[in-house]
């Protein structure tokens, strides 16, 4: 498992020009279940997302990029599967 430096999200969000809200928004469509505060505080590296909800975060900017012309340039957390 590799170490992900706590702003990273924070750094992709950014560049996905999408404010806090409306990642969390788009966090929620996709069945995220925590608070926007807990977003924040994800994003801020005040705590870590669980690999579920590094998922879904990464899902929604990783969507928002290719509305952009991008790609998916969020990576998915690695846990389990290689299990």
């Amino acid at each position: 498992m590799t170490e992900r430096p706590p702003a990273t999200l924070e750094s992709y969000r950014q560049g996905a020009d999408l404010t806090g809200g409306e990642l969390w928004l788009r966090y929620f469509a996709l069945g995220g279940m925590s608070t926007a505060f807990q977003l924040e505080a994800f994003l801020h590296g005040a705590l870590m997302p669980t690999p579920h909800d590094h998922d879904v975060i990464a899902h929604a900017l990783n969507e928002r990029f290719v509305e952009l012309g991008g790609n998916h340039l969020v990576p998915y957390d690695d846990d389990g599967l290689d299990a």
